[in-house]
């Protein structure tokens, strides 16, 4: 099961090129988390951050955090991102999604920032996301990545599985 949680706000339009703005492109910061939750007042809440090995499987939850960095000449426009978890070899994680049935872990939004007045051009505006995951049967001692897209635009953030535990031989 997935959750995503935002909140944006859709605030007021105005020309930029009136006050000389420059194009600029978007930025992102992503981050694992054991836990991740997002506030109606914008602000980005995480437990347990920044990890990177886990456990195979997965035994507990875990999240993938962002915030989009949206610069003011790309405001009042729609947004699209995708989250998409891949394996080493760059295939998709498949994942069940009932008896018999599967699909890559595959999450998309499509948002749009409005401009809050007062704002000065050039300013960026933070939009911050939580995408909590449910426990994931993932194969041990192999890496994987979630990569965030926004247009032509990626970012990465890589974990790995650790490997398997072997008993010791009886004595």
């Amino acid at each position: 099961m997935l959750v995503c949680r935002s909140w944006v706000r859709m605030k007021f339009l105005s020309n930029p090129s009136r006050y000389g703005a420059r194009h600029s492109s978007m930025n992102a910061t992503l981050f694992l988390a054991d836990a991740a939750q997002v506030t109606p007042d914008g602000k980005l809440h995480a437990l347990g951050i920044g990890w990177s090995q886990t456990s195979s499987p997965i035994s507990a939850p875990s999240a993938v955090g962002f915030i989009l960095h949206v610069p003011w000449d790309e405001t009042n426009r729609k947004i699209r991102w995708t989250l998409d978890l891949y394996d080493a070899d760059q295939k998709p994680v498949i994942i069940p999604i009932g008896p018999d049935q599967f699909r890559p872990l595959h999450v998309e939004n499509e948002i749009e920032v409005g401009r809050p007045a007062g704002i000065k051009p050039g300013a960026s505006l933070n939009v911050p996301f939580a995408v909590n995951v449910s426990p994931l049967q993932l194969a041990p001692d192999k890496t994987y990545v979630w990569v965030l897209k926004v247009g032509s635009q990626e970012w990465r953030v890589a974990f790995a599985t650790r490997p398997l535990q072997q008993a010791a031989p009886p004595q």
